[in-house]
């Protein structure tokens, strides 16, 4: 009987094989990182587009944009008002009652998906400040606008007026007041990762990002900037105006920018490298800036 002669692999032919798979594996991965990021960035977009959509149905139904918050009684974000508006009816929120009032701590505990954008940190997030209620975090908050101490920051002489000159402020608003078009000015920002504490794409280990609560009335954010303190909330990076911290200011998981909500209902992956003359246009109502041209 003849035995044929079966020959294997040899050692080097298998080290080769192993090395074009792993490079073919490196060569891929970025690949499928991107598209993942891509296809995130988008679920980010279309939550923030179903938020525009409700505003736009709580100003057809009031003729008025719901106040970005409410420092008085009853004491809340626009987000109470506009749960009926995304289909969130079953939450029951009552918007008679503060945000904090014992009637509303579980609907304040609940996290809202479409208020969360994929890309952030997974996992619960509550803002562990208010023990008692442990009120759950979002990452798309109103903006009321750009503040002095950001003027002062950059040098600008001051807004008309000085704080609340953005679209969400503590009154409801118009159509008509939004003087600057409703497609030049940003309604929604993210301000993603709260309560965790991020600046410049690391998390802190020491600190939190405030006020992380969705029905919180100091959710809202403003265009504050970074300051040029080496210590606390500052991070020595001076008026910049997006993903320098997520301390109360725009700050994204996406590579590059973040996704505003216009006043049009228009979404957009805004670069993080805008001029901050022209962020600050787009995010006052009413300060006559002329905005042309991508940003």
């Amino acid at each position: 009987m003849v035995i044929p002669n079966r020959r294997g692999f040899t050692i080097v032919e298998l080290l080769v094989a192993i090395a074009i798979i792993g490079l073919l594996v490196a060569l891929l991965l970025p690949a499928i990182q991107a598209a993942r990021e891509s296809a995130r960035r988008a679920q980010c977009q279309n939550h923030l587009r179903q938020w525009g959509v409700a505003l736009h149905l709580h100003e057809g139904t009031y003729e008025l944009f719901p106040a970005g918050y409410r420092i008085v009684p009853p004491t809340g974000t626009c987000f109470g008002q506009l749960l009926p508006f995304v289909e969130q009816s079953t939450i029951r929120y009552d918007r008679e009652n503060n945000w904090d009032d014992p009637a509303n701590r579980q609907a304040v505990q609940t996290r809202l998906p479409i208020l969360i954008c994929p890309s952030a940190p997974s996992g619960p997030r509550f803002d562990a400040a208010f023990p008692a209620i442990l009120p759950a975090a979002g990452d798309y908050a109103p903006t009321h606008g750009v503040n002095a101490k950001y003027c002062n920051i950059a040098g600008w002489p001051l807004y008309n007026p000085p704080d609340e000159n953005g679209l969400l402020i503590f009154q409801p608003l118009r159509a008509a007041d939004v003087r600057d078009g409703l497609s030049q000015t940003i309604a929604l920002v993210e301000d993603a990762g709260r309560p965790e504490l991020w600046r410049v794409g690391r998390r802190r280990a020491v600190g939190v990002a405030p006020d992380a609560g969705w029905a919180d009335p100091n959710y809202e954010i403003a265009l504050d900037g970074s300051d040029y303190l080496t210590t606390g909330p500052g991070q020595e990076l001076g008026p910049c105006v997006m993903n320098c911290t997520n301390n109360n200011e725009a700050y994204s998981f996406h590579s590059g920018g973040c996704n505003l909500l216009f006043g049009d209902g228009a979404v957009r992956l805004v670069s993080d490298q805008i001029e901050p003359k022209i962020f600050a246009a787009l995010t006052t109502r009413a300060g006559k800036d002329v905005v042309s041209g991508g940003y």
